[in-house]
This record gives structure tokens, C-alpha cells and sequence, in this order.
């Protein structure tokens, strides 16, 4: 043992057997090493999970949070679009909010949360910031229905703005569209001109929003052309609205 610790005689053979059992000693190993990996993996993956269900129970937070302001955002905007119609308007009105809607989806109709016991009588106009909703059809004490525009019962008299023509809406029992009725033959009626009150009819006040025309076919020699419109005023974007309590009906 001195000698070869002196003079290295053993060397190249303790060489020779370490290279030999080298891959043997890696694959002896290589096992723990793997199950070690495996371990940080798996550890690494739950804790990936884990951050990715906090970040999407954030983002739902946040989601909740954009739509609410979202809501609160086109609420203030029409409730300060209504106090300004109302300082327009020559007649008293009535704030009030939609309360449901008729199970019935060919009936145009929804329900208010004020009625006779806040003056509200059958005929009332109702409209939203954006323009007219409807007529309030049936009242009672603490409620009333109204009929929407786009109900085929409701008529009311218009004006084409763009061309000072006047015709009558027929509703067309979907939710935001009506039909001209009666549009001059030789007018050049097109889509995206604007449709307001005329006031005609004592009840809705001249020169309100009701609507802009998206469609137009020529009608047979002889025939009133065929206009199609879509509300100014949508049921569902907004739940404020006012009831016109006119002047021909309320004392």
C-alpha cells in the first residue's frame, strides 16, 4: 500500500474499474433523481393549479365588478337623459321602473311599479331617455301595464324628421321593430333617417325620439312602400322610465 501510494502502481487499474462502473452507478441513480424531478413537477404543477383557480376566482371578481359598473354607468346616463326630457316635456310626469314582463313573448307588454295611486291613467305615454317606449294600457292601484311600441295594438303618429313626412307605427310583435304605415308614395324615404313624435294625437308630446328606419321596399304601382324600423327605446337596457300623464287625459 505504500508503494503503490507512493509509486502509483494501481492507478490506471482503480481508473480502468471506476470508468467501467461509471454507467452503472448513473443508472443506479438515475431512479432517485427521476422520482426527485417527479416530485418537483407535480409540486410545481399543484401550485400552478392553485394560482390559476386564485387568478380566475379574481378575474370572475373583477368580471362582477366591470359589469355592475357597467350597469350603474348606463343607469346614471339615463336617468340624467330623463331628467332632461322631463324639463322639456309641458306636461307632469310620473319616474317609474319596469317591474316584469309578460310571460307571453308575443305580448309586448311590461309591467310598472306606479299606477293610479300616483296619478297614472290608461292612455299615459311612456317613454325612456332615448325615446318612446309605449302607452300605458291597464292601471291599477300600485302597477300598470304598457303596451310597447312594437306591440301591432299600439299606433301612434309620426314624423319622418329628414323629410318632414308624416305616417302612423304599427308594431311588428318582435321586440324593437315597427312598421310605416301610410308613408307618401312620392317620398324619398331611406334608411337611417329619423322618426319623431308628430303629436297629433294629443297624447305624445311632438318631436320625441320613436325610432330610425332600416329598411325600405318599393310597393306595387299604386302602393304604400314598405318601411321597417327599429326603436329608439329598448326594454331591458335600462329599467327607469317616465309616464307622460297628457294633458287631454289627466286633469
Amino acid at each position: 500500500m505504500q508503494l503503490d501510494h507512493n509509486l502509483g502502481f494501481t492507478k490506471p487499474l482503480r481508473q480502468g474499474i471506476t470508468l467501467v462502473l461509471h454507467p452503472i452507478t448513473v443508472a443506479l441513480e438515475w431512479p432517485g433523481q427521476l422520482l426527485e424531478q417527479m416530485g418537483v413537477i407535480i409540486e410545481d404543477s399543484f401550485r400552478l393549479e392553485s394560482e390559476i383557480s386564485d387568478l380566475r376566482k379574481v378575474e370572475a371578481q373583477n368580471s362582477q365588478a366591470l359589469l355592475l359598473l357597467e350597469q350603474l354607468r348606463a343607469e346614471n346616463t339615463n336617468l340624467t337623459g330623463l331628467l332632461e326630457l322631463r324639463k322639456k316635456i309641458q306636461h307632469p310626469t310620473v319616474a317609474v321602473s319596469v317591474r316584469s314582463a309578460q310571460r307571453d313573448p308575443l305580448a309586448m307588454r311590461v309591467m310598472i311599479d306606479r299606477g293610479q295611486d300616483f296619478g297614472i291613467r290608461m292612455g299615459d305615454p311612456v317613454i325612456s331617455s332615448t325615446g318612446i317606449v309605449g302607452q300605458v294600457r291597464r292601471v291599477f292601484p300600485l302597477s300598470a301595464e304598457v303596451q310597447l311600441i312594437s306591440d301591432e295594438g299600439l299606433a301612434v303618429p309620426v314624423v319622418i324628421q329628414n323629410l318632414d313626412i308624416r305616417a302612423i307605427t304599427q308594431g311588428l310583435g318582435n321586440q324593437d321593430g315597427f312598421e310605416l304605415r301610410y308613408v307618401n308614395l312620392a317620398a324619398p324615404v331611406a334608411p337611417g333617417m329619423t322618426i319623431v313624435t308628430s303629436g297629433l294625437d294629443g297624447l305624445f308630446p311632438a318631436g320625441l325620439p320613436v325610432g330610425e328606419i332600416i329598411s325600405v321596399t318599393p310597393g306595387r304601382e299604386g302602393q304604400f312602400p314598405r318601411v321597417i324600423a327599429k326603436s329608439s327605446a329598448r326594454i331591458g337596457t335600462t329599467n327607469q322610465l317616465l309616464v307622460i300623464r297628457s294633458a287631454t287625459l289627466n286633469p
